[in-house]
This record gives structure tokens, sequence and C-alpha cells, in this order.
């Protein structure tokens, strides 16, 4: 790679020759004078392949594995260490000299986390350039890490940790082949479970603009930097492939050019994607809406309207203020007022009616005060300067309907199959939550509205009517 960083070199470098399995092994178990020549590669599946041979008269169990730990040994080179929770299958052929191949999805070359763990980090996510390219994520980078640092090739962008450290985070495309990596660096010693909840905070964020979510596939290079006391490992190397990629035709922010839109209306900048970033490793909730809403994007019919409405209250319980903020009437005496007054009446009636009926109705009095959960979720918008359509608010309202499993029904919208407006709604409700935290994050420009987008196109070609250029229906959320 052209790049300034020599380590990034070296990686790929290690990691193309370590993956074809070339070196030479010897497989250590946790039984006495058991010690094999084994060979250890990459598969299709990205998962490593532990291949060794038993002899007949080797009173061998391939269970082993399941259950206890190995260890592979090499002189010259790093010792790799193989849990039993991370094989996933195990083989072995019937005829003698039996080959035995053991999957597994992760390893590590030390097991201890306290001996690694505040360390400088770097992680390489691996991703396709079919499936993925950095410039499908609307960000006006910044920054290179190729050599020439005048190069008109921004790759890269800083996330801050702290005033004292920052990440870099770079996609390096111009690798030789199909793949490429995400590769996340700290500046300087930092706690792996901050740059783990960064990583995490980047790829979910990058998965609802973009339309890709990352999978869990990469290696962690964790480098010791202080004084080397005996409790510290200079360098720790582990690989994890637990989930696959997931790609939707959803994303939020849109990576077409346009003629008659100023690209900075449809790209984050660096300083609003950092105050993004912040707001989903500093909010749970945040985090895993934004979650839900790939989930979302990545499903049809009406589930992907209950989950996306599900994200939406997530958001909306986060905004919105308890107390009087959430009450009908602000004014407290009145309100109690009120509920006294009607508490009164429905206990002279409470001889006359079943007690089921009764613990019923003065459940509802004790919450005759509180807002309905539409207006509740309209008033976040209000408070982050969003004014919403007649048709937000309907879509809004659907919420219970795909939470019970209905179809929603607008008398305006009558033109609409059944199909389409379930599609209408559930991904306008994936719009308008993306759209909340945008604003809080200070982004000010268009969203795609995929709601009205393909119906539009659906009905174009129904109609057979040609499409002139490649487009998108926009939300505009200055």
């Amino acid at each position: 790679m052209d790049t300034i960083f020599e380590q990034d070199n070296y990686m790929m470098t290690f990691i193309n020759g370590f993956e074809k399995g070339e070196q030479d092994y010897v497989l250590a178990i946790d039984v006495p004078t058991k010690y094999y020549k084994a060979k250890f590669k990459k598969n299709k599946e990205d998962n490593f392949v532990l291949m060794f041979t038993v002899d007949e008269e080797d009173d061998f169990n391939p269970e082993y594995f399941f259950s206890r730990p190995a260890v592979l040994c090499a002189q010259g080179t790093i010792d790799i260490i193989l849990m039993n929770f991370d094989a996933r299958s195990i083989s072995m052929s019937l005829k003698a000299p039996h080959n035995v191949e053991v999957i597994y999805i992760s390893f590590t070359t030390e097991l201890d986390p306290s001996k690694w763990d505040y360390s400088q980090h770097c992680a390489y996510y691996r991703y396709s350039k079919k499936d993925f390219r950095f410039t499908d994520l609307s960000l006006h980078y910044e920054l290179t890490t190729n050599k020439n640092q005048h190069s008109s090739w921004r790759n890269a962008f800083v996330v801050k940790e702290s005033s004292q450290n920052e990440i870099l985070v770079s996609f390096e495309e111009t690798i030789p082949g199909d793949d490429a990596y995400c590769v996340f660096r700290c500046q300087k010693a930092m706690s792996y479970q901050a740059f783990e909840k960064i990583i995490k905070a980047v790829l979910t964020s990058i998965g609802l603009l973009s339309g890709y979510y990352f999978g869990e596939r990469a290696y962690f290079l964790s480098k010791y930097t202080g004084d080397p006391p005996q409790s510290k490992v200079p360098l720790v190397i582990r690989y994890v492939n637990t989930s696959k990629s997931l790609k939707h035709s959803y994303p939020i922010l849109d990576e077409v050019h346009y003629e008659d839109i100023d690209r900075k209306r449809l790209e984050l900048t660096t300083e609003q994607y950092g105050k993004l970033l912040h707001l989903l490793t500093d909010n749970d909730d945040y985090l895993r809406a934004f979650r839900l809403l790939i989930d979302a994007s990545s499903i049809d019919g009406i589930s992907r309207g209950a989950i996306a409405a599900v994200a939406l209250e997530s958001i909306a319980n986060n905004l919105n203020e308890k107390g009087a903020a959430a009450a009908i009437i602000s004014n407290k005496e009145v309100a109690s007022q009120l509920k006294y007054e009607l508490s009164k009446v429905l206990k002279k009636i409470k001889p006359r009616i079943p007690k089921e009926e009764y613990n019923k109705i003065e459940s509802k009095v004790g919450a005759v005060n509180i807002q309905p959960n539409a207006v509740k979720l309209e008033s976040c918008f209000e408070k982050v300067g969003i004014q919403l359509t007649d048709e937000e608010k309907f879509c809004i309202s659907c919420r219970n309907s795909f939470l019970h499993g209905g179809v929603p029904k607008n008398k305006d919208l009558e033109f609409l199959s059944q199909e389409d407006m379930v599609f209408m709604v559930s991904q306008r409700l994936i719009m308008l939550s993306a759209m909340l935290i945008l604003k809080l994050a200070g982004y000010r420009g268009k969203v795609i509205d995929w709601g009205y987008t393909i119906i539009v196109k659906r009905r174009a070609i129904m109609s057979g009517s040609p499409f002139k250029k490649k487009g998108n229906a926009h939300r505009d959320l200055a």
C-alpha cells in the first residue's frame, strides 16, 4: 500500500503470508506427550482451519477441541492460542493415518486482557470492495493516508477519544484484490473497552448512513508502549470472525451527485460526524436505536415498521424530559384536582361493576394526564427544530398499528396499495428516527426519503415512463 504508516504494509504482508498457511507448527494439547505437526490456514468463509494427522495407534478423541484449549507453536514466530468455545466443527478421516481438521472463528496470542488492555490499539476490519467503497459514506473526508500528503485522494478522518487522544480511521482500498480494510488506529495508549466502543459507533453509523454494516471480521493489534514490566506483553494479535456483513438498499445519506444540489448539502462534515459518534458512544440507547434501524432497513413488511417504531420510541424516551413536559395539563394543582374528581365518581359506581372492570378504569384515571404516545413522539421533533409534515405525523401515529401487526390506513392515501402503504410508512419511520440524531449532531443537510422515492419509481415503471437520470427524493433538515 502507498501509505504513510509502514506498520500497515507490514501487517498486510503478515496477513497475506499467515492466511496462506505456509508456516509449520507444533500443536500442543492438554495431554502429556501429545504433540502433532500442524498447519493453520484461512478458508473461504474467513475462518481458520487447523490441520494435522493422527496415527492409527494413537488413542485420540477429536471431541477434545470442544472442551479444551490448544496452542500452536513455531520457532521465530508468535504462538497461537485456540480456545474451545471458538471451535465450530471437527472432521476426521476414517482411514489411518487420520487427517483431522478443526475450524476456528477466532484466535489470540494472549488470553489475559490485563496484559494488553491499556495499549496502543489498532484494528483492521476486512470488507469486500464489491459491497462497499469509502465514497459510499457521504462524509467530507479531510485527511489522506497516502505518502503524498498533498494528494487530492482523501480516505480518512479522526475521532477524538478525549482531549489527549485521537483515533484515526482510514479506508485502505489500494490493496490488490477484492478486499480492502477499514483501519482504526489510536494515537496514544487507551483502554480496549473505550477503543471498542468507538469502533462500534463508527461501524454502526456507517451501516445506517451508507447501507453497509461491517461484520466482525478483523485483526486486532495491541502494542504496549510504556515501561515493559513483567505483567505486560509487548505485542498481542487477535483475530475474530464472529458476524457477517449486512448490506441493505436504503442508506440515509445520498452519495449520488446532482447538478442542482450542492454536494455539501448531502454530506456530513467531519465535525458533524464527530458529534454523531460522540452521541452514539455516550448514549447506549442511541447506538441501539441505530442498530435497530439497520435491521429494519434489511427486512420487509410490517416487521420493518415495528422495529423502526421501537427505535423511534427509544430515541424519544431519551429526548423527552419527564414530568411537566410529558403531561397534558402542566398545572399540577389542576391535574391533581381532575384525578381526585374522577376517582370520586368512579368509587360511587364501584359496587355496580365487576372488580376487573373497575381496576382497568382506575388505571386509566391514574394516567388521564399523560400525553398520548404520538404526541410525545412529535414533541421530540419540535425540541430539535424539525417541523413535521401532516404525512410524517400520520406515519408516527401508525406506530401502534405496526407493533400490533396491523396495516396503516389513511383515506387521503387510498390510492396506495397495502404493500406501498406499509413500505412508505415504515421507511419514513426509519428516516425520521435518523433525522433526530443527525439534527442533534448539527447536520442541516438532506436525507433520502425512500418512502417517496421507491413508490414514485415503482409507479413510473408500471406506467412505462423512462428514467432520464438517476436520483432520489430528499427530506431537508434545515
